[in-house]
């Protein structure tokens, strides 16, 4: 470059490049690592090249999509390896592309998916490095999850749920599938959160506050948003522009709200992030008793007999990981409150994880447990060892500290224990302890090995061997580890090791299989070496290490019992005969799951083996291998499965012994050549075949040695007859191969170097459980030598190319073989070529051009993967893919029917495309493989990798074969095209079993190579179309399940992309004339319906528009800037932009008319007159697949959709009514907004601060009837606000209404001013004769019984209304007169429909039309509601309903006065009414706060109406007094209410239910049920009004917001009296409901404030005569003191008066009372409410010694007098107590227990009902402690023991 001045300047120094964010650690480790870092820089200067030229050419596809797969690529072969500057580009970049607003979604999603990616680690980018806006996430999950056209059919989101074609399958698949989208946009804001610029929340909290209208659905949507946008991570400076802002009111709001609505879990899920990221800056201690009793009441635990459970508590429970996150957060710091409430919690809830437990709440707590320790561990990890980032780091005052740790290490253990023999399986308990081990090991250790010794020698109770043996396994790392805190831990391991071998049982599989795993699990952590010599040698050994060396005489002796068990597990495995006769090529599944245990295990602990060990193993497994024959089936796999192991180990002493051995035997018995012609050879052939064949499966070198040996061997037996013995042999041929050219590590060992040093500098224990180092790791890698590879292409030369010369003659005619014949050189083809796939280079070729047109460079990267191709020699791929489609050829044009050639065939073509040394399904199990074993093992606490060195090994492994798959890249050259070509031609050949599999290559070929698809879809479509006369039945199926795909691959019949819909989907639908197709076949009837149920599933919008927006294009430049300085490229030229603007005009024109090419094709299609009806059905579907939202159809389609709302066949009447709905909708003329000032119209002041609910300055928004806008100049003044939620909470930054009339587009037009889409309508709807016909279609019945209101004809109607006003008004109204009065379900649901759709129709029409059309409609109206019947009142609900939603009262005047008219007018009898009142409820409801007036008015109105006989009618009036008093909420900051208050109304009841008050007797209901003429007298009135009222508290549990606890409490004292003790359905209606009012308020949320209120009642209640009031305050109690537990708990009064209140009851005089105050009692106790402390106890032994009257002598004539004295009632209420006491531990047996057994035994002999009650004590006792009797034992002295023992199996036992 020229210098200033002219003077040539040298290149400046180069800077040192900036050091990468994180790049993969494991790529080092690579034996070609060193060659890596050049093609990394190389590569990523490609990648960013490329992709700023993409995006500033404007070409998103295919050059933007290209190189952000690579990008994808790159970050995975190396990390994120490219400097902080780039990092930020790249988000930039992405940023930008997936907020495009017209972006297609499919490349929203993958373009987001990156950034995921990109964004996940964020430690990697501090906030000054990056900050992204966050607008427009929010408008991008506005458009795609809240979209406004997608439930029309216009936007075609991924997996959205589809009108037309659902089958139950299609309807699991989106619930599957649903989510998708929403999942990754969700996740992409979680990861661009924490980079919000400072000032976001308080902008969030601008836009969406006020959507909080808890009446509303927004409310929902306003929290869904908050919970996912509001930042969590600013920096503590930050707080006050941060969470601060809206901290207390949430808090506020989530504290008031008593009845879970479905948007209280999204607010926790929000302060348990904020606790999260902010631990130690907020205080919650003031909240924690209403946190731990919420998050109580969320796991829906049954408590009580006769609990009713409210559905929606089941529904909008939290989201437990969550609950868990929270209550992490809060824990440790100074006040210890959070650990004391925890401790409490799992107290209460321990009884329920009793194995002998089982409900659908289980999984929860199980849950619960799993997640609860994972969570700490996370905690420590950030506090103590995680590298500090720029996240806020937790300050040191609240770090947990070692006690913190203790404590709730303690708390938990109990209920893991439990669950570890859970009816759910013992996994959760295992993650959980393997958690729990980390942080304690000497807490939790014990315990467990305490229950797995005695389940060792159990042999009746597999279930708790398995059970106990996975959580060993879990804590095995840190038992083996042995730290400071649990030094003895180690010393378990050989006994549990020695005890586990009985496990190794052939006849209890899962037994077994959990066995191989423990075993395996320590053998890895251990080295097992005998280190008893070190005894002697040393004298510095601690007491533990001294135990341990004696300990390892032990391995030798466990390694050779171990091979014992297994010899024994193989012998009895040898299938018996049976197995050998019938051609079972297979071993079953669970033997091939036992021989993977097996081999494995058995591989782990010889690699594990100290050398001496190792060699008396290897003599054992080589005499017990070549003193039997084994069958090769199944035995015969799992011995040469050990002794590869063996060889594995130490390959040249192993090949020592084996190879000369297994070569004499083979050379021996084939000595002879009749044996190569035997179609049945000799087992001892066959079985040391197959011992070679596996033996050879190792270190490459060490096989050099015997080549001879071998080579001789494979001469022999290569060509046997007998199928059996040329496969096995051709398997040796395969290992060889694959030996000597792979690269692989050759040991696993789990320390580098192996355990041969001599103990005198070497002491293994110090390893015992080391983790490997990564740093250190020492691998040892095979890679192959220049010997090897020769001996390799030796192999090749010697039995690979005979047999293409033989299999070219025969293609050529020129020689003759049997099928056999060439099925055997087949098979040897494909071995050699699965064997050296490694070192052939892949096939060369040219490039096929011009599939797609790209103004990037799409060429592939080229990675290396340690193999230096020598090009020199012959490259055997192409030879075999040259010979081997000249065979195809050949044998498809002559003996079609050879299938098994034809199989291996596409074998060996699916591995000439892809093989390259291993196989991707393989890869992929392996991989997760690998994921389990590291999971099960991983020591989270540290982190940092420290896992065993065999699984960083593994993963190097895994890096290495991840390069090798994605080596070539796709390229698709014409060789590739040629192999795909020739996979198709056997897709469609004549074999079903050939097509199927040729199908499985042919779509993986596909999904390989880019853009290859287009190419092919001409070939394909050729078989289906009309006029193709020699088309095979057979070629027509395969060509259909070529267009099908599979369930993973590509489904080319619906590739994104509008090039190939045009050809695919005409093709698809005409190919119903084609001579091949036969409706007469199921199967292709079948395939169709799947073709078509597929692309509906699976078809997303398309988009036509592909412009790229100024700011990506400057990102871009950015980017290419920063690539020009590294590398000197120089940027675009303007002509280059200029022709890339130019292109992409091209582009958009071209999607456009291809677009109208598909839709006319389609029509086309369609109209053709002998096409069958199923195929015009599926055209019909692909046609309304096609509308969209920013293009309107073309008017000839618009004319077919409207015909076919009067088509014969309903399917096609519905996909049209769907259609025209969304038409109407792209025809829709936008309507013209005005900003206004909401306090200017109200003329009411700013408030300072935030005040919800009815203010001056919304005031104008209510429906008041003094100033409704009744005249053309009022209408015309009023300001409409049509949504319901604004102005409740607060007002938007800028509000919006609609223009005037006159400024909206003109109404009433005349035809000529229509455009000639809306033409098309209006002359069809015009018609008469077509209107006619649709009304008599629309009130036709579909299915009987099963039809609803149908919102998509809805739709249709409001769409007309809206778009042409009252133009079809005049034609319609005698139909809709004539519909009203026929009182059929069908024909009164479609004026429902019609009517529904004129109201919201009528938005924007001027006041005259409107007066108009009420005029019309009033008459309508009051004729239907009268005519109304019990099939179509809910139609007529919903029609109100609907009409009403978002619309603004004041509109709708007309109807809310006719309404009210008289809803109970008795006319019609009670049904009518109670139909009325539910109509005129579903109006109201969806007004919610704005009409006050008009609530007062319904309220007066029905008052006097409470008494109402009839049951519908008082259910009505209930639900409605619900929606009344709705408005009436406790919330934070919120105005009380203008609309009726419930306090004054429950105050006005009250009165009027005096008389039931006051008196005391028993309440019966004795109403007549018809109303009497004449005054009844009060008390009567009082019971029909309390059933009344009664309907309206159980309606309200489930809806209300908060619970009116003050105004219930004075209703409590009466429900009490009333509900029946007993279980009896026989009971009237009053009682019945009277229960379940008591369930439902019992389970009611309470505020710390109420609880003396409710406490005052039951103690009053406590004292009422009536002894069914005195039970049913007890039942009460047990619920709501377990659903409050934190709150009574917190507040030590009403605790003391609880319990004050249960003792008393126990001295009840009724004894139904005592016994519930027992059982009360002991659930209190149980649940920790209460203590047993001294004082309890002695206050039961007095009155238990209270004295009983003797009876003077036992007269039986004489009547025992009934009522029992006070000393009995006294004496049995101690017995009662003692008895609550016992019962309250049913799982274990504390201090106190025995002592208090003791005293209770002595009252067996007291009168009844003492008696009883000790026997039902003892037994309950017994059935609850039998199962763990042998611990319990110890808890009693021998004396008790005897005593005992005569109690429980005493004769009085049976008396």
């Amino acid at each position: 470059m020229a210098g200033v001045g002219g003077v040539v300047a040298g290149p400046p120094p180069p800077l040192p490049p900036p050091p990468p964010q994180k790049e993969l650690v494991y790529n080092k480790l690579l034996p070609y690592g060193d060659k890596l870092e050049a093609e990394a820089g190389r590569l990523l200067a490609h990648i960013k090249l490329n992709l700023s030229r993409a995006v500033q050419l404007q070409e998103l596809w295919p050059g933007g999509l290209f190189w952000t797969r690579k990008l994808s690529t790159y970050l995975r072969l190396y990390g994120r390896k490219f400097s902080k500057e780039d990092h930020a580009l790249f988000i930039k970049l992405l940023y930008e592309l997936v907020t495009i607003p017209k972006l297609e979604i499919s490349m929203m999603q993958g373009f987001a998916r990156l950034l995921i990616n990109l964004l996940k680690k964020k430690e990697l980018l501090s906030r000054d490095d990056l900050e992204l806006p966050w607008r427009p996430l929010y408008e991008m999950l506005e458009r795609i999850l809240y979209s406004k056209t997608e439930h029309l059919g216009l936007n075609w989101f991924p997996n959205s749920c589809r009108p037309g074609l659902s089958s139950p399958k299609t309807f699991v698949l989106n619930v599957l599938h649903r989510c998708s989208v929403e999942s990754v946009l969700k996740t992409l804001v979680k990861n661009c959160r924490p980079y919000f610029p400072e000032n976001a929340t308080a902008e969030m909290l601008d836009e969406w506050r006020p959507l909080m209208c808890p009446f509303d659905v927004t409310m929902q949507k306003a929290i869904t948003y908050f919970e996912l946008f509001l930042p969590t991570t600013l920096p503590p400076e930050l707080h006050h522009k941060g969470f601060r802002l809206w901290f207390d009111e949430f808090l506020g709001l989530w504290v008031s709200v008593q009845n879970l609505p479905q948007w209280e879990g999204h607010l926790v899920n929000l302060f348990a992030r904020l606790a999260t990221d902010n631990i130690g800056y907020i205080d919650w201690d003031p909240y924690i008793p209403k946190i731990f009793t919420r998050i109580l009441r969320s796991l829906n635990l049954p408590v009580g007999s006769n609990q009713v459970l409210v559905p929606r508590f089941l529904t909008n429970a939290y989201d437990i990981g969550h609950a868990v996150m929270w209550i992490t957060a809060m824990m440790g710091g100074p006040s210890k409150l959070v650990q004391k409430h925890l401790s409490g919690l799992f107290k209460s809830i321990a009884s329920f994880y009793h194995p002998s437990n089982n409900g659908r709440w289980l999984n929860k707590l199980m849950k619960l447990l799993q997640r609860l320790p994972n969570s700490v561990i996370r905690r420590l990890h950030r506090e103590r060892y995680k590298k500090m980032t720029w996240l806020t780091p937790v300050p040191d005052s609240h770090k947990l500290t070692d006690q913190d740790i203790t404590d709730f290490v303690e708390c938990i253990i109990q209920p893991v224990l439990l669950a570890m023999f859970s009816k759910t399986g013992s996994l959760e308990a295992a993650q959980a302890l393997q958690n729990l081990a980390l942080m304690r090991p000497e807490l939790v250790i014990p315990p467990v090995l305490e229950k797995t010794y005695p389940a060792l020698e159990t042999l009746t109770e597999p279930h708790q061997l398995t059970a106990t043996l996975s959580c060993v396994i879990g804590v095995a790392r840190s038992l083996v580890s042995g730290c400071q805190s649990f030094p003895e831990g180690p010393t378990h391991m050989l006994p549990l090791l020695m005890r586990a071998l009985p496990g190794v049982d052939p006849n209890d599989f899962s037994k077994c299989m959990i066995t191989f795993q423990f075993i395996a699990t320590f053998s890895t952590l251990v080295p097992l070496v005998d280190c008893s010599s070190v005894l002697r040698e040393r004298n510095n050994l601690t007491e533990v290490e001294r135990e341990l060396c004696s300990a390892t005489a032990e391995f030798e002796d466990f390694v050779l019992q171990f091979m014992d068990r297994c010899f024994g597990l193989i012998e009895s495995s040898t299938l018996e005969q049976t197995r050998e006769e019938t051609e079972t090529e297979k071993m079953t599944h669970l033997e091939s799951l036992v021989e993977l245990g097996l081999s494995s295990t058995f591989s782990t602990i010889l690699t594990q083996c100290s050398k001496e060990i190792f060699k008396v193993a290897l003599e054992k497994v080589f005499n017990f291998a070549v003193s039997n024959i084994f069958e090769t089936r199944v035995a015969g796999r799992m011995v040469a499965d050990m002794c590869r192991a063996a060889v594995k180990c130490c390959p040249a002493e192993s090949l020592k012994l084996f190879v000369p051995h297994c070569c004499s035997v083979i050379a021996h018995l084939t000595l002879n050549d009749d044996v190569l012609r035997d179609e049945e050879l000799d087992k001892e052939l066959l079985w040391n075949l197959q011992l070679l064949s596996e033996i050879t499966r190792v270190d490459g070198k060490k096989l050099l040695p015997y080549r001879e040996q071998l080579l001789k061997t494979l001469q022999r037996t290569l060509h046997l007859t007998c199928k059996q013995g040329y496969i096995l042999s051709c398997n040796l041929l395969h290992h060889l191969l694959r030996s000597t050219t792979l690269i692989y590590p050759t040991e696993y060992c789990s320390v580098p170097g192996g355990f041969d040093k001599p103990l005198s500098e070497y002491f293994p224990i110090k390893d015992w459980g080391k983790p490997g180092d990564l740093r250190k790791l020492d691998i040892q890698w095979h890679v192959p030598s220049a010997e090897e590879t020769a001996f390799s292409f030796e192999l090749l030369d010697a039995f690979l190319q005979p047999e293409l010369d033989k299999l070219a003659c025969y293609a050529d005619g020129n020689l003759e073989m049997s099928r056999d014949d060439v099925q055997q050189c087949l098979t040897i083809v494909h071995n050699c070529l699965i064997g050296s796939g490694n070192v052939l280079p892949p096939l060369k070729g040219e490039r096929v051009a011009h599939l797609v047109p790209s103004l990037v460079s799409l060429e592939e990267i080229k990675l290396y993967t340690g193999v230096d191709y020598d090009l020199s020699r012959e490259n055997y791929r192409e030879t075999i893919s040259r010979v081997t489609r000249k065979l195809l050829h050949y044998i498809l044009d002559n003996s079609e029917d050879d299938t098994k050639s034809l199989f291996l065939i596409i074998k060996i073509i699916g591995d000439l495309l892809h093989f390259q040394g291993s196989h991707k399904h393989e890869f992929d199990s392996r991989w997760k493989s690998f994921n389990l074993v590291k999971k099960s093992m991983e020591n989270r606490l540290q982190g940092k990798k420290q896992h065993i060195r065999a699984l960083l090994i593994d993963r190097v492994m895994l890096q290495h074969e991840l390069r090798t798959l994605t080596v070539e890249g796709c390229e698709y050259k014409k060789v590739h095209q040629d192999l795909i070509r020739d996979l198709l031609r056997l897709s469609t050949s004549s074999y079903g079993q050939v097509r199927s599999k040729a199908q499985h290559a042919f779509f993986t070929a596909l999904g390989t190579y880019n853009f290859c698809c287009r190419d092919i879809i001409p070939l394909v479509l050729e078989f289906l179309q009309p006029d193709g006369h020699d088309v095979t039945q057979q070629q027509f199926k395969g060509a259909l399940y070529c267009l099908l795909g599979n369930h993973s691959g590509v489904c080319l019949a619906n590739l994104h992309d509008w090039d190939c819909i045009v050809q695919t989907w005409p093709a698809i639908v005409s190919s119903g004339l084609s001579k091949a197709m036969s409706l007469e076949k199921p199967s292709i009837v079948r395939l169709f319906d799947d073709l078509a149920e597929k692309i509906h599933r699976q078809y997303e919008t398309i988009g036509l528009d592909f412009t790229v927006p100024e700011k990506c294009v400057e990102v871009a430049i950015l980017m290419q800037k920063s690539a020009n300085l590294h590398s000197g490229w120089t940027s675009l030229s303007s002509e280059e932009i200029q022709l890339g603007i130019q292109r992409q005009k091209e582009r958009n024109a071209e999607s456009s008319q291809n677009y109208e090419n598909l839709v006319n094709k389609l029509l086309d299609c369609v109209d053709e007159r002998n096409l069958p009806w199923k195929f015009e059905h599926i055209g019909i579907g692909f046609l309304s697949l096609l509308l969209r939202d920013d293009r309107v159809l073309p008017a000839r389609a618009i004319q077919f959709f409207v015909e076919c709302l009067n088509h014969d066949a309903l399917v096609v009447r519905k996909m049209a009514i769907s259609a025209v709905a969304g038409i109407l909708k792209q025809l829709k003329r936008p309507h013209k907004k005005v900003p206004i000032c909401p306090l200017q119209i109200s003329g009411a002041p700013q408030l300072p601060d935030i005040q919800a609910g009815d203010r001056p300055d919304n005031q104008w928004l209510h429906y008041e009837s003094a100033s409704l806008p009744k005249t053309k100049k009022a209408w015309e003044a009023c300001h409409f606000v049509e949504k319901t939620h604004w102005g409740y909470y607060t007002w938007p930054q800028n509000m919006e209404i609609y223009a005037s009339a006159e400024e909206q587009p003109k109404l009433g037009r005349s035809r000529q001013e229509l455009s000639e889409a809306e033409q098309v309508i209006y002359d069809h709807f015009s018609d008469p004769k077509f209107v006619e016909q649709l009304i008599k279609f629309l009130s036709l019945e579909d299915r009987k019984g099963k039809d609803k209101f149908n919102p998509r004809r809805f739709c249709l109607f409001k769409g007309l209304f809206r778009n042409f006003d009252d133009a079809f008004l005049p034609v319609l109204k005698p139909h809709l007169e004539r519909l009203a009065i026929d009182s059929h379900e069908s024909p009164q649901r479609c004026v429902a429909e019609i009517i529904a759709g004129l109201i919201r129709g009528s938005k924007h029409w001027t006041f005259e039309k409107v007066e108009n059309l009420w005029n019309v409609l009033r008459p309508l109206l009051r004729t239907a509601l009268s005519n109304i019947t019990v099939e179509t009142y809910n139609d007529w609900g919903t029609c109100i309903a609907t009409s009403c939603e978002s619309r603004d009262p004041r509109k709708l005047h007309w109807l809310f006065e006719l309404l009210l008219e008289s809803p109970l007018s008795g006319e019609g009898g009670s049904f009518v009414d109670a139909c009325r009142l539910y109509v005129l409820q579903g109006g109201l409801a969806q007004q919610e706060w704005r009409v006050p007036e008009l609530l007062h008015r319904l309220l007066k109105y029905l008052e006097p109406k409470l008494t109402q006989v009839y049951k519908n009618v008082r259910e009505r009036i209930g639900s409605i007094l619900t929606y009344i008093f709705m408005i009436d909420v406790s919330l934070p900051n919120t105005a009380p209410t203008k609309s009726p208050h419930v306090h004054e109304f429950t105050s006005r009841i009250l009165e009027k239910l005096k008389p039931l008050t006051e008196v005391d007797e028993e309440i019966q209901n004795h109403v007549l049920e018809e109303n009497g003429v004449g005054e009844e007298d009060e008390r009567t009135q009082g019971i029909k009004l309390l059933k009344t009222i009664l309907k309206w508290l159980m309606a309200s549990t489930g809806r209300a917001f908060s619970i009116a606890v003050a105004e219930q409490l004075q209703l409590l004292p009466l429900f009490l009296k009333i509900a029946p003790v007993e279980n009896d359905n026989s009971y009237d209606e009053l009682k019945r409901d009277a229960k379940m009012c008591l369930s439902l308020m019992s389970q009611g949320l309470l505020y710390p404030q109420q609880v003396p209120l409710v406490l005052q009642v039951l103690k009053q209640t406590a004292k009422n005569s009536s002894w069914h009031a005195r039970y049913t305050v007890l039942t009460y109690l047990q619920t709501m003191v377990f659903y409050n537990l934190f709150i009574f708990l917190n507040n030590e009064e009403a605790v003391n008066d609880i319990r004050w209140l249960v003792i008393k009851l126990l001295e009840d005089e009724q004894l139904e009372v005592r016994e519930m105050a027992a059982t009360t009692l002991s659930g209190l106790l149980q649940c920790h409410f209460l203590v047993i402390d001294n004082s309890v106890q002695t206050h039961f032994e007095q009155l238990c010694k209270r004295r009983l009257l003797k009876k003077r002598k036992r007269d039986l004539s004489t009547v025992v007098d009934t009522i029992p004295s006070a000393d009995l009632v006294k004496r049995h209420a101690g017995v009662l107590g003692l008895s609550a006491c016992i019962l309250s531990s049913p799982y274990d047996v504390p201090t106190w227990m025995p002592q208090l057994l003791m005293n209770l035994s002595a009252h067996l002999n007291d009168p009844q009902p003492i008696e009883m009650t000790v026997k039902k004590t003892l037994s309950n006792f017994r059935r609850t402690h039998h199962d763990n009797w042998q611990e319990h034992k110890q808890q009693f002295t021998d004396d008790q023991l005897v005593v005992l023992t005569d109690l429980l199996v005493s004769p009085c036992y049976y008396a």
